[in-house]
């Protein structure tokens, strides 16, 4: 029986939370990056990671946009990930007081590899769901993150 059978938005986010709460554990964290040759701290992951969906460099604000954080977060995470040779910045052709921010040769190889430690992970969790249950998972956990991006 449901903890909140009256308010399935309570059910959702005990739901979400636990997962969340999962996810980020230092402990989850450890094992995806045990087999790299450089530490990698969560955020730096989510920037590599989305450095790694885009087939062009990305400016800060950009970047601070799509991760939902303010700038200097941003900023902080690529100045850690730049003296690691995992990203490198360079300056917007288009506008010379920017700068862009890409991942190297080895950031992409560490931000793959960190990818799939995290598929793996995830595809063994999901081993018994069917298909349409992730894809409609998918839909709604999607459409919550761009609802919930529209308030900001």
């Amino acid at each position: 029986m449901a903890r909140y059978p009256d308010d399935p938005t309570q059910e959702l986010l005990a739901a979400v939370s636990a997962l969340s709460y999962t996810l980020g554990r230092s402990q989850v964290h450890g094992r995806l990056t045990a087999g790299l040759d450089v530490k990698v701290e969560r955020a730096g992951f989510a920037v590599l990671r989305t450095l790694l969906l885009e087939t062009t460099p990305l400016r800060s604000s950009a970047l601070a946009e799509r991760l939902m954080v303010q700038p200097p977060h941003v900023t902080r995470q690529v100045a850690q990930l730049e003296q690691q040779g995992l990203v490198e910045r360079t300056r917007d052709a288009d506008d010379h007081r920017a700068q862009l921010v890409g991942l190297t040769d080895r950031g992409r190889k560490v931000a793959r590899q960190l990818n799939q430690a995290t598929h793996d992970r995830l595809s063994h969790t999901l081993e018994d769901f069917p298909a349409e249950d992730i894809r409609a998972a998918a839909r709604v956990i999607a459409r919550m993150a761009a609802n919930s991006n529209d308030d900001a």
